[in-house]
């Protein structure tokens, strides 16, 4: 429609939505924009690179205004899928038009356990730019102090992890798993935080891309902040209730997630039996619970030896 409002000379074409065409057709950037420029004489030649850089670097008002709508009029449990699936959808297209590649990853904490205290995080929605397909459960992995999502939560600010373009990563880093870990790899792990509670985090991992640049930082806090209603006020807890556990590492978590689809369908099967059902969300979150607890079950000596010490 918007095409067609042009070509019949309704409108002219303003720079967010050029920006989004260029982003629909990554590999004729040079040809549009000379084409569009000469068809609608919008701005000089030196003008159009500076304008549309400059609104490549904000948020369009349309999107804030759907993002309100999904939180006002969208019920729960379907609210925060929602809200995550247009964030996350928008931001890699936002971020990584050509499809360089760029993973983002929402992650949650997992609700107070022993001693009333957040221990780990997990994975709770993937999108990966080079499929732009999301994800809830393929990509299961816990967090915890080791990594770079449970560093940010852990301090409740922004962390930074680059890797020079001429170096090798030598050091892997749990926090960035389950993702390729490739030479010149960036990440950054913006927590989400509501009045001094953390939620979680979003984290961004790239082979490609300078995430530490200025723009990509500004845009990904942006992001960050519409995430906030995503989440439930109860599901923010204080930063002293932080508390994460050292874990393995994905290799070592695989084997328990591997059956997380079965034992989600396993326990709303029991349940049913039981005359207690539970819907999906309900069973995926218990699961998750069980499995932190055996999780945890195998790090937690040493955990708490070294807390004591």
């Amino acid at each position: 429609m918007t095409l067609t409002r042009w070509v019949a000379g309704e409108e002219s074409p303003c720079p967010y939505a050029l920006y989004r065409l260029f982003c629909a057709l990554p590999d004729h950037h040079q040809g549009l924009l000379e084409e569009v420029a000469r068809e609608f004489a919008l701005l000089s030649r030196g003008d159009q690179g500076s304008t549309l850089c400059s609104e490549a670097q904000e948020i369009a008002p349309v999107f804030y205004d759907r993002v309100l709508n999904a939180a006002l009029r969208v019920p729960m449990p379907l609210r925060t899928w929602a809200i995550s699936n247009l964030v996350l959808q928008q931001a890699t297209i936002h971020l990584d038009p050509r499809r360089q590649g760029l993973s983002l990853i929402i992650v949650r904490c997992m609700p107070p356990s022993r001693g009333g205290c957040v221990r780990s995080l997990r994975t709770a929605l993937v999108n990966d730019s080079r499929r732009w397909q999301l994800s809830s459960q393929s990509e299961a992995c816990f967090y915890g102090s080791e990594s770079l999502a449970g560093h940010a939560v852990s301090i409740a600010r922004t962390v930074i992890f680059q890797v020079p373009i001429q170096a090798s990563l030598a050091l892997p880093t749990a926090g960035l798993e389950p993702l390729v870990q490739d030479e010149a790899l960036s990440a950054v792990a913006c927590p989400i935080v509501r009045a001094r509670r953390v939620a979680g985090c979003l984290l961004a991992v790239s082979s490609r891309l300078q995430l530490q640049a200025q723009e990509r930082l500004s845009l990904l806090h942006k992001y960050r902040d519409l995430l906030l209603l995503a989440f439930e006020p109860e599901e923010f807890y204080p930063i002293d209730l932080i508390r994460l556990y050292r874990l393995p590492p994905l290799e070592v978590q695989k084997p328990l997630l591997s059956g997380l689809r079965r034992r989600v369908a396993r326990m709303m099967s029991e349940a049913t039996r039981q005359h207690h059902p539970l819907d999906v969300s309900q069973a995926e979150a218990l699961t998750w619970c069980q499995l932190e607890e055996e999780l945890l079950a195998q790090v937690a000596p040493a955990s708490e030896e070294s807390d004591e010490l």
